[in-house]
């Protein structure tokens, strides 16, 4: 893993778990993509950054009920059709 992917993967750590567990795999694509493009990675880094600020802010001054973006904790649920094994690997 380069040294962009590993601050990358760092960062993401400080976004809420609940956001995260949405959508880490995502927002890594992401980043994966614009190192094929050749864009700029700092970017990539600097979007996430804005980003971690954002979200707690307003996780942390919002009610969740009231703002609408409360997202479920996929951790916890296990989607209907999916077994406990494929469940278990994809955690």
């Amino acid at each position: 893993m380069s040294s962009v992917g590993r601050v990358f993967d760092a960062l993401l750590r400080l976004y809420p778990a609940d956001y995260r567990a949405r959508f880490a795999e995502e927002m890594r694509a992401t980043l994966a993509g614009a190192d094929r493009d050749g864009s700029c990675a700092c970017l990539e880094l600097t979007g996430l950054l804005r980003g971690i600020v954002v979200e707690w802010t307003a996780k942390l001054t919002c009610d969740a009920a009231a703002r609408g973006r409360h997202l479920p904790d996929c951790r916890k649920m296990r989607p209907i059709g999916v077994t406990r094994v494929e469940w278990a690997r994809w955690l």
